[in-house]
């Protein structure tokens, strides 16, 4: 079941941008994993609502809107710093992610 992250990396190109795909690989990492799901709803494009409970997103929005202001609060220069998309490389896959996800002892494909 191990595939080469180049072909990974080429299938997500086709599929989702850099900075979207940054802020699902963040979620993940520090363990939000349900709004990593909705993150992931949201940006291929469906209604997290017709999946989730109302009340469940709106805490979740309500959450991470909330971590999201006292981050930009804490490091307001935070936002200026970033790179912008025509700055980055060709790939898909920010290095400091992928990185990240290298850790793990194997790749698996979903969905094939």
């Amino acid at each position: 079941m191990n595939h080469d992250i180049s072909d990974i990396s080429s299938k997500l190109k086709n599929s989702i941008p850099p900075e979207q795909f940054d802020q699902v690989v963040e979620a993940i990492l520090s363990g939000k994993y349900s709004w990593a799901c909705v993150l992931m709803l949201r940006f291929a494009g469906y209604n997290p609502l017709h999946y989730i409970p109302y009340r469940t997103y709106n805490r979740l929005l309500k959450e991470n809107s909330l971590m999201n202001r006292s981050n930009n609060q804490q490091n307001p220069t935070l936002n200026v710093a970033k790179p912008s998309a025509d700055k980055r490389s060709d790939t898909n896959v920010s290095p400091t992610n992928l990185s990240k996800i290298k850790e793990f002892p194997y790749l698996e494909v979903v969905g094939k």
